[in-house]
């Protein structure tokens, strides 16, 4: 399959939409890593080799892809197209294993035997967040997989290429393979994507050396000697600005690197950033005083990721290093037709911050009870109650029970509004439930405040 010169036309069916979101709901996760691959040279060897031998080749790739990538059902893919395969993973360092093990099997079989000619895969990974409140955003969704086969399109046979997002988060988690090498290979146009991606490889030192893509437009770089005389006087240049500004006693804040699209300083202040986002640094246009600070971007309403600043006179040149903070949640769903149940209690313990940076402790405990069961007097009666209770810093707010009675023959599920149980200065807790035909399901979740200007 070929996609190099042409925009990806794929298209998710409803079922796998549903597929997706199970799996979501399963992991408790909004951020996917979409692994795209195809084998190098698949239309010429069918034409060379005949359909038979085509089809039986690519039963035995799908095969070894299949039993890697849903390995303790870490990972799961969502269609096969013709000879390519897309895949998701709730973790990107699980991705980029999947993707090394690929490889890895790949030229053991390729070894092992004369059947087939070599089978020569190329991968392509990226990340990023694909739901709002465990919906699946459809549009989003389909934005990100196009990227994630962009990437993969440069690549050639045996090679793992990643954006930048999954290089930058699966990268420290793998820091024990010792036998990995990683290669920024620059930033790269593609077409139908507006902005330029930074292209990484990742590669097993026992399979060669990282190479870069053999075509695709790559952009322009200033050379090492340019960006050594830039730095230069740049040092010169903050370090005479910083004196002056330091008995001025005046600050001026730069970021580097990292800018998530809509950053907020102490939980209610949007920052504004100079330059664009390809910038290796951007100045802050939004005042900050000398001081202790936290900057936030949101993920979901129940996701969010911190990081905290420091603040000196003079200039500041900060990079971000983020934690994510997602708050708990607790789902019960029950099927008359299964026996399993969810959880109905968990413990969480968090940190959240206050307006001046300081760290506020909290033990949640959330408990849930649901029962459903089909009338004995009339088939097509389900009754069902919930209940339930949630426990903050030990103090304890009940669920009433919830008493509701739906019929098997509803074509329509009916879904309860949300019921705020608990709200403080910086977060709420609230619970909702709905029934369809077989299935109730009740949750206990919470959210952050709405960010609003002080």
């Amino acid at each position: 399959m070929s996609i190099a010169n042409e925009t990806p036309k794929i298209n998710v069916t409803s079922a796998e939409i549903l597929n997706i979101e199970s799996y979501i709901q399963r992991k408790n996760t909004a951020v996917l890593t979409i692994m795209f691959t195809d084998i190098k040279g698949f239309t010429e060897l069918s034409e060379q080799k005949g359909e038979q031998y085509a089809t039986q080749f690519r039963m035995k790739h799908d095969e070894i892809l299949t039993n890697i990538i849903e390995q303790d059902h870490a990972g799961l893919i969502i269609k096969f197209i013709g000879d390519a395969v897309m895949a998701v993973f709730s973790e990107p360092s699980i991705a980029v294993e999947r993707a090394l093990q690929i490889q890895q099997r790949l030229n053991e079989f390729n070894a092992s035997q004369q059947e087939f000619v070599p089978i020569n895969v190329r991968i392509g990974l990226h990340m990023g967040q694909v739901s709002i409140a465990n919906t699946l955003q459809a549009d989003v969704f389909g934005r990100h997989v196009n990227r994630a086969a962009r990437v993969e399109s440069l690549a050639d046979g045996g090679q793992i290429y990643l954006s930048y997002a999954v290089f930058d988060s699966a990268k420290g988690w793998l820091a024990s393979y010792k036998d990995l090498l990683w290669q920024n290979h620059g930033r790269y146009r593609l077409k139908g994507i507006e902005e330029s991606i930074e292209i990484y490889e990742v590669i097993s030192r026992d399979n060669g050396d990282p190479k870069p893509p053999l075509h695709g437009h790559k952009e322009k770089t200033v050379s090492k000697l340019a960006v050594s005389v830039l730095l230069m006087l740049v040092a010169v240049s903050i370090a005479t600005l910083a004196a002056i500004f330091y008995y001025k006693n005046t600050t001026s804040v730069y970021f580097v690197r990292f800018y998530p699209d809509a950053m907020y300083l102490d939980n209610a202040q949007p920052i504004a950033l100079a330059g664009q986002k390809t910038d290796q640094s951007r100045q802050v246009i939004t005042d900050i005083k000398r001081g202790n600070h936290i900057v936030h971007y949101e993920v979901t309403k129940s996701d969010r990721y911190y990081a905290e600043l420091a603040i000196n006179s003079g200039i500041n040149n900060v990079e971000l290093k983020f934690k994510e903070l997602r708050l708990p949640s607790l789902l019960n769903r029950l099927d008359l037709t299964e026996t399993k149940q969810a959880p109905k209690h968990e413990t969480a313990r968090y940190e959240l911050y206050g307006h001046d940076g300081e760290k506020i402790p909290f033990i949640a405990e959330l408990s849930l009870q649901t029962t459903s069961k089909a009338d004995s007097n009339h088939a097509d009666v389900i009754n069902d109650q919930f209940s339930g209770a949630l426990k903050i810093n030990n103090k304890v707010y009940d669920i009433p029970p919830q008493h509701v009675t739906h019929r098997l023959s509803d074509t329509s599920a009916k879904r309860f509004a949300p019921v705020l149980i608990y709200q403080d200065e910086y977060h709420a807790y609230y619970y909702k439930y709905y029934v369809y035909k077989t299935t109730v399901e009740f949750e206990i979740y919470a959210e952050f405040n709405h960010v609003v200007n002080q």
